[in-house]
């Protein structure tokens, strides 16, 4: 069973009516302060039972200045007769006792709540109900038990942006550990007991001795409950080295633990349970190059759950305009809106919060984009190498420079992302002249010349040597040298019939180990004859950064009325 669209009134900053459609997944974006969070919270409420678990009170809860109006939070479900048969069985009954009749298979449940606000739930609110007694007790007693099955039938986790990863470990991770390790344990029950049994008859046999017979010690499981014998887990993250999650950096902390949402999915599955994700900015924590693998851990999840999220990112944003939805305000008062195309959501978020996209992944004012963190290395070593005096470089040594991880997630965050980037900040993309470089690099060019957007070499990107990974920048003899001393190092080398070096490959795990020794090396070298190839980079960087700094802050002509 689904839940296919949610209709919300009074409730916070929810006035008149909004509707929000739920396709197995829904991204909603909108400025600080428009109400994305309290359409998360409806939902959440919705599903809290007659219990008002989450504590609603007119008071704080209802739309400020409708004293006289009542919240109400209605959710249309989408199910299947013959796996949801219970459920179905019990709308048909509640349909015969008020003489009507089921057409197709959507289930709607609307809840209000009353001035002393207790929740008040129903499935046909505009039809009265049998007025016999026998009629009326049963009608009551199918449609609390119709209630209940459909509330049990889903498990829904609200995650909030404040809450610590530590306590998404411990609310959400952890019970789901302890209750699948339990499961297991609980088949050696027996010898657990005997265990307690003799360490209980030891001290009995002690007392005895001690002439106090008449107290007798056991053992028994807290609550009687293998569970509650389970105090927790340690979560390790190798990186490689082995340590626990709470001792790595906030982006790793929470994608690991976006990615371990989806083991939860799965084991509440298995109880036969839809499961529904409110997340509330899961960008929170992380690192903009993090942001696409989020995202697609995201997609993954969705693919077994429903997955509700508010964001202020880009790179969370989905590609197709049916799963956004957009929140505004007037006058202090929510309204959801839907976008027709991707550009105009993104655009709604920019001008919304008033600031730059570019704004939204901490660009600075002069950015180098490469592929990964060696390149970014090797890149500053270099440039702290060469002598400002003798080649200034001013734009690139003023530059931030960003790694991706590797080519691929450089290619896909800038075609996301360039064009609308290149509009804003100056932005230089590096690609290594390697195989896999030149294809993202070729790729790019052919799709943002379809799209009439600037990508020209050594104006919008600059390759390093032809054919080369960006290693190949240092001497060709250091490289020959590195080969006959450590061949190991190489995947694959080769010179020509004149000697010359040709394009070679680096062992992946010996990358760092070469790195270092070039970069040595170049320290101890008293000329700069060695970075020549590299200075001619640097300058192509510099200088095409000083073009897109000029042509973006260029004062704009004003037409003369």
């Amino acid at each position: 069973m689904n839940l296919t669209e949610i209709r919300v009134r009074n409730f916070r900053s929810i006035e008149t009516e909004q509707h929000l459609k739920v396709p197995g997944q829904t991204t909603i974006v909108g400025p600080n302060n428009s109400g994305k969070t309290n359409i998360l919270k409806s939902i959440h409420t919705l599903f809290t039972g007659p219990t008002n678990k989450l504590g609603y009170n007119r008071d704080s809860d209802l739309t400020f200045g409708a004293s006289k109006a009542r919240t109400s939070i209605v959710a249309t479900f989408d199910g299947d007769p013959n796996k949801d048969r219970e459920i179905y069985e019990d709308l048909d009954e509640l349909h015969n006792l008020q003489g009507t009749e089921r057409t197709g298979n959507q289930i709607t449940l609307s809840l209000y709540f009353t001035e002393t606000n207790t929740p008040v739930y129903s499935f046909f609110p505009n039809t009265k109900r049998p007025k016999a007694a026998n009629q009326a007790a049963q009608y009551s007693r199918t449609h609390i038990a119709l209630l209940n099955k459909i509330i049990s039938r889903f498990s829904v986790h609200y995650v909030p942006s404040a809450k610590r990863v530590d306590q998404i470990y411990s609310d959400l991770l952890t019970p789901f550990l302890r209750k699948n390790v339990a499961t297991e344990l609980a088949n050696h029950l027996d010898k657990i007991n005997q265990k307690l049994e003799t360490a209980a008859e030891t001290i009995n046999t002690e007392l005895e001795k001690a002439g106090l017979s008449g107290y007798r010690a056991s053992f028994s499981l807290p609550d009687s409950s293998v569970e509650a014998m389970i105090s927790g887990f340690d979560f390790i993250i190798s990186d490689p080295k082995k340590t626990s999650i709470q001792e790595k950096g906030m982006g790793i902390q929470t994608t690991t633990l976006l990615a371990a949402f989806k083991w939860i999915t799965r084991q509440e599955n298995l109880e036969g349970k839809s499961v529904i994700w409110l997340l509330e900015e899961p960008e929170s924590y992380l690192h903009p190059a993090l942001a696409v693998q989020c995202s697609a851990i995201l997609e993954s999840l969705a693919e077994e759950a429903t997955v509700i999220k508010t964001t202020h990112s880009m790179a969370f944003i989905p590609q197709n305009p049916s799963l956004l939805a957009g929140t505004t305000t007037e006058n202090g008062k929510t309204e959801i809106k839907h976008f027709k195309n991707i550009s105009e959501a993104t655009s709604s978020i920019r001008q919304s919060l008033g600031v730059k996209f570019a704004d939204f992944y901490n660009l600075d004012k002069m950015n180098v984009f490469v592929e990964g963190e060696s390149d970014k290395e090797i890149l500053l070593k270099v440039l702290s190498a060469i002598p400002d005096t003798e080649h200034p470089l001013k734009n690139v040594r003023s530059a931030s420079f960003l790694e991706f991880g590797g080519v691929k997630q450089l290619s896909g965050f800038i075609k996301a992302t360039y064009h609308l980037l290149h509009k804003e900040k100056p932005c230089v993309i590096v690609f290594d002249g390697d195989e896999a470089g030149d294809k993202e690099r070729r790729e790019l060019q052919g799709f943002f010349t379809n799209q009439k957007i600037p990508f020209e070499p050594n104006q919008n990107y600059v390759s390093v040597r032809s054919r080369f990974p960006i290693e190949g920048l240092f001497p060709d003899q250091w490289i020959i040298e590195l080969k006959e001393q450590h061949p190991s190092w190489f995947r694959s080398f080769s010179v020509d019939a004149a000697g010359e070096l040709e394009p070679f490959q680096i062992d992946d795990h010996r990358k760092k180990n070469l790195q270092n020794s070039l970069l040595e090396r170049a320290q101890n070298e008293t000329n700069l004859d060695w970075a020549r190839k590299f200075i001619q980079v640097l300058q192509r960087i510099d200088t095409a950064l000083g073009k897109l700094d000029k042509k973006i802050h260029a004062p704009q002509q004003i037409e003369p009325i």
